[in-house]
């Protein structure tokens, strides 16, 4: 028998790495030793197992270094991609013993095993138990996550789509499900909507910055497709503002205007119905917000002007190429409070910003991102404020 992975040996990066986030859980340690106990009783090799909602590398990695091999691997964030990546080289294990495969039915097909990292929204819950429908008639789900992100309306879906849930004993503030796959579920169960494959993305439409938006929203993209609140105030403060994009260096050339972490889209939309002349850059991580902000920039009929790119903050535009970056930073990684991930992004809006180009970026006021703005990207002033948000503009110091 191969050796265990010692898990303390993966690093989140190019996540944020901070001594209060680790690049595991218990989740992950369960999924792991359920699941190679249930690779062993059915005889797999890896190429039937699916691993979905990876993080940094805990699952896959393990069940390699057990001597699975060929696992399909999905997930939603592209930084969690490349930290499986980069663990894997770290730890010397083969990075053809894994697969990165998109969130379709079809990187289900014939799966024996499916260990998963669930989501904490039923909604992504149920996307992702209509895809696993997709996997061998004989399939066991074993889905687990922390106790407090965990809720009973997510046994709902696993149920109709795959098989009845069986609840397991919590250990260490985390808790697997276990389901193994029913022919009354599933893609071939009368009525069943899973047959028809890909979920359907969620739509709204909202009021926005003075415009009607059209939105699309699959699982996975933040917020949904909702108008977020601070999203609310950046669009409505710019356009009771009659707020203009400065001028720039070279009068004849389209300013480039990005949207960094654009999510469903809401923002990318708004600027490029505002600023005809501009082109929009939208980007995101996940694959998801991706998908949300393409259906949305098409639902407003501006997908010629607006290109949606799943990257790591912004990492593929070439330093100094913005006018204007307009920002909406998170302040969760995972389910923890932490302003990292706004740290990274506003570092990337400084190095994607011409000299005298300007970040726009709204943040939950308690946090208290001036010092930072002014920092890492140049003179700050405050253009509004509500009950829960600042809104601040920035020029990039030359």
């Amino acid at each position: 028998m191969s050796t265990p992975l010692d898990l303390d040996l993966l690093s989140r990066r190019p996540d944020v790495e901070d001594p209060t986030l680790q690049a595991h859980d218990a989740t992950d340690e369960l999924l792991v030793r359920e699941g190679l106990v249930a690779a062993r009783e059915r005889g797999l090799t890896g190429a039937d197992v699916v691993v979905v909602g990876e993080r940094h590398g805990a699952i896959t990695l393990s069940l390699l270094a057990q001597g699975l091999h060929g696992m399909r691997v999905i997930q939603d964030r592209l930084v969690h991609e490349r930290a499986l990546d980069a663990n894997a080289a770290e730890v010397q294990l083969d990075p053809a013993g894994y697969r990165h495969l998109p969130a379709h039915p079809d990187s289900f097909a014939g799966a024996r095993l499916i260990l998963w990292q669930l989501p904490r929204s039923v909604a992504a819950v149920e996307r992702g138990a209509r895809m696993a429908a997709h996997a061998a008639p004989d399939a066991l789900l074993i889905a687990g996550g922390r106790i407090k992100h965990l809720s009973v309306g997510m046994n709902a879906p696993l149920a109709q789509h795959f098989g009845q849930v069986q609840p397991q004993r919590a250990e260490r503030k985390s808790r697997l499900l276990l389901a193994q796959h029913s022919a009354v579920a599933g893609p071939g169960a009368q009525g069943n909507p899973a047959a028809s494959g890909m979920p359907a993305p969620v739509h709204s439409t909202v009021n926005a910055g003075g415009r009607r938006l059209k939105l699309a929203a699959l699982a996975e993209a933040f917020g949904g497709a909702d108008l977020d609140p601070g999203t609310a105030l950046m669009l409505r403060t710019l356009d009771q503002s009659d707020w203009q994009l400065p001028p720039g260096e070279a009068a004849l050339a389209t300013p480039l205007v990005v949207d960094l972490g654009c999510g469903n889209g809401t923002i990318a939309c708004w600027a490029a119905l505002t600023w005809p002349q501009a082109h929009i850059e939208a980007t995101d991580d996940s694959a998801d917000a991706v998908a949300s902000a393409e259906l949305s920039a098409a639902l407003n009929g501006v997908q010629d002007r607006v290109s949606v790119v799943r990257a790591d903050g912004g990492d593929h535009l070439p330093d100094g190429a913005a006018e204007l970056v307009l920002l909406n930073p998170p302040f969760h990684q995972g389910g923890t409070v932490h302003t990292g991930i706004a740290s990274k992004l506003i570092r990337s809006a400084a190095r994607m910003l011409r000299p005298g180009g300007t970040l726009v970026c709204v943040w939950n006021s308690h946090l208290r991102y001036r010092p930072r703005l002014e920092r890492l990207v140049g003179p700050t002033q405050q253009l509004a404020r509500d009950k829960t948000f600042t809104l601040t503009v920035s020029t990039r110091r030359g």
